[in-house]
């Protein structure tokens, strides 16, 4: 079911509010319409669209917060190969207070807050509000969060009310994740007539928040009340999920600007960060006990339904954000392999249904090679190929690899020849499996060990990621609390690529820094080794646990096209897809001809015209994988997207140093290959929040001011 309602109501709502700059209002806002629309319960249900059309947006959950902003790391990745400042590349942490980019992000966060201030004092100041509660229902910035009635009489006013805020608590989550310290107000501009609020510390804008929350997720309906339209609505597991996750990011450690440390700026921890990771633990165990949800769908049919616009209750997905089809939504556009359109209609695929594809938003060249065997997770992300403008699959030679959870290719009608993005796809801000992970992490921080319960949970998205076979931890990841924190961690990698959260892990767990040195180094090396050999390889085979030299040394690849039939990994029977030998392990070679080989497995291809790939005729390919002259390097120098595609933190140069980027100096720096974990120790934090935009510095008449070398 899509609630297709949600999307034209709320984005016909979209003229009550306007925001010009970071926060601004109409100035109808406070008119006589407004008090007929908060005095009448359908009226309401249509401006609390309102607020969801801003979840909508393409310059925030629609798109540009999971591809522009979703920052580099050891899975979500993105490529450069300029080798100067360009200053709005956040990406490779390259940003400059007057990027475009950085702008329009800010404005599109404070809108949201903005609309969802302006929606909570409307309703929460209406006659209807106050006549249809029980008891006067205190504001959760007032009374600390605390219930005032034994039993919460939960009405549709105050479910509205509950979605309201955890939209507003989204839109700071966001805030806080790419500022830290943020302007913050719980008021609606026309309240105050101040268009700028005070920059507060991250930590006062977490408690308020997370009171609000505690108070608001007890008046809401449980996402089983069959009333509620789940999980396109916000329900009561998605408020304590939500609560859960800024919690995590409350106690977790954050770059803070310090004067005094020579570096400018540091990663700290609050002193009371268990308060917090209780929080967390305590509101994440209350959506496992609710029983609502589980993991039954395979790990595949999770998203893929989500690309045919099915939305089911009950298991992952906890809240879907409600995209509607040919308005709102990049979801599967940005995602999935690139196809391309043929243009002049000169081949049968001119009249294929699904239109194009970027397929911009990528993996790492190397995830796939971190997954053990019997992951079902691998072989469904990692995507080796994309489309020619023929319909035939093209082999990805390239430092990424396609992130097939989402494609519009996966829908079964296509969403039309000419489609581009708006294409009503789903996205599953929280899910289940999250909620049982920041269990496991919370936990085992609050006890200072892994608990059975702890271990049990972990083990449930396992079940599901290897098809409950062989899929419990072994005692070495559960045997001390730094151990199974990095099995949780690891879990997370596996789980959630591009879906925005393996940086901000990273950065919960103060090891960002330490993950982007080995991430360049991983491309450095490799790209070193089928040059002239690397003596990074050791170092960075060690410390990911996959054997790069193999890697490296790989030259070919063999495959063949084939109709799909029936491979539970390829989601579409109306494409051709490949079949490959050896897309995991380099070192697999067939022992006979590729034809013998692939006619020996009994796979039913056709053949494909010469107008394929590589202009042959014979189905069955041989075809280098990628050599030091197409890919790594050229005479001796390294690619520029081996080089400066992380500039902003550490880069290579093209007189074979590696450069370190400290508080905006850069500065060489040198490896030890015989003692890593020294030189890690010398990193310095990496500078992964952005500043804020020189446009509200000049508004705020000085009283924003950026740090962090900005």
């Amino acid at each position: 079911m899509k609630l297709n309602k949600i999307f034209i109501s709320g984005m016909a709502m979209l003229s009550l509010t306007a925001c010009d700059d970071f926060l601004d209002v109409d100035p109808d806002s406070t008119s006589a319409n407004t008090e007929f629309i908060y005095n009448n319960e359908g009226e309401i249900s249509t401006a609390l669209n309102g607020v969801y059309a801003q979840i909508l947006s393409g310059n925030t959950f629609g798109n540009n917060l999971y591809k522009d902003f979703q920052l580099n790391s050891d899975v979500d990745f993105s490529t450069n190969t300029s080798e100067t400042a360009s200053g709005n590349k956040p990406a490779r942490f390259d940003t400059r207070s007057d990027a475009g980019n950085i702008n329009s992000l800010w404005n599109a966060l404070y809108k949201g807050v903005e609309t969802a201030n302006e929606f909570i004092f409307n309703l929460k100041n209406s006659k209807l509000y106050e006549e249809k509660m029980k008891t006067e229902i205190a504001d959760g910035e007032d009374n600390g969060g605390v219930v005032t009635e034994e039993v919460p009489n939960v009405t549709k006013l105050t479910q509205m009310m509950g979605e309201a805020k955890v939209m507003r608590a989204m839109f700071y989550h966001e805030l806080l994740s790419y500022w830290g310290d943020i302007p913050f107000t719980f008021k609606a501009t026309y309240e105050t007539n101040n268009l700028y609020p005070e920059v507060t510390d991250r930590q006062v804008v977490s408690d308020s928040l997370i009171a609000d929350l505690r108070h608001a997720a007890e008046w809401m309906q449980s996402d089983k009340d069959a009333t509620l339209d789940a999980p396109e609505r916000i329900s009561k597991e998605a408020a304590y999920a939500m609560i859960a996750r800024l919690a995590l990011q409350a106690g977790g450690y954050s770059l803070n600007h310090d004067a005094n440390d020579v570096n400018g700026y540091k990663m700290t921890r609050p002193s009371n960060y268990k308060e917090y990771y209780q929080i967390a633990r305590d509101y994440a165990k209350k959506v496992i006990d609710a029983g609502g949800h589980s993991l039954n769908k395979s790990f595949r049919d999770v998203f893929v339904d989500e690309c045919n616009h099915i939305a089911t209750k009950g298991d992952d997905a906890i809240f879907e954000i409600p995209f509607g089809k040919d308005y709102s939504g990049a979801w599967g556009y940005a995602q999935g392999p690139k196809s391309e359109v043929d243009a002049n209609n000169e081949t049968d695929f001119s009249n294929q249904a699904w239109g194009s594809t970027s397929g911009n938003v990528r993996t790492t060249r190397f995830y796939r090679h971190m997954f053990k065997e019997g992951d079902a997770r691998r072989d469904y992300v990692c995507g080796t190929w994309g489309y020619s403008n023929q319909g035939l699959p093209a082999i990805n030679f390239s430092y990424t690899m396609y992130n097939n959870k989402w494609s519009k290719l996966w829908n079964t009608v296509g969403l039309g020849k000419a489609s581009t993005g708006n294409t009503g796809i789903n996205f599953a801000y929280i899910r289940y499996a999250d909620v049982l992970l920041m269990f496991a992490e919370a936990d085992n921080e609050v006890n200072g060990a892994p608990t059975q319960e702890a271990i049990d949970a972990v083990n449930q998205v396992r079940r599901r990621a290897y098809n409950g076979v062989n899929y419990e931890l072994t005692s070495a990841q559960t045997a001390t609390k730094e151990d199974f924190l990095k099995a949780v961690l690891d879990e997370r990698k596996f789980e959630f690529a591009g879906e925005n959260m393996r940086w901000k892990d990273l950065v919960r767990n103060n090891l960002y820094s330490e993950q982007i040195f080995y991430t360049f180094l991983a491309y450095y090396g490799v790209a070193e080794d089928q040059s002239t050999g690397s003596p990074y390889i050791d170092m960075i085979s060690e410390h990911d646990g996959i054997d790069y030299a193999n890697i490296s040394a790989m030259t070919n690849i063999y495959y063949v096209y084939v109709k799909n039939t029936g491979d539970a990994n390829f989601p579409n029977s109306n494409l051709y897809m490949l079949y490959i030998v050896n897309p995991w392990t380099p070192d697999v070679q067939p022992s006979s001809k590729p034809e013998d080989y692939f006619a020996n497995l009994g796979l039913p291809y056709e053949p494909v015209s010469a107008r394929a790939i590589t202009g042959q005729t014979s189905s069955a390919k041989d075809v280098a994988w990628g050599n030091s002259e197409n890919i790594w390097s050229k005479d001796g120098v390294l690619k520029n997207e081996v080089l400066y595609s992380l500039f902003g933190y550490i880069r290579g140069d093209e007189d074979g140093s590696i450069k370190i980027v400290n508080n905006g100096a850069v500065v060489n720096f040198d490896i030890d290959t015989q003692n890593p974990e020294a030189t890690v120790q010398q990193l310095p934090a990496v500078r992964y929040l952005l500043p804020y935009p020189q446009e509200a510095i000049a508004r705020s008449d000085g009283r924003y001011k950026n740090y962090y070398g900005f």
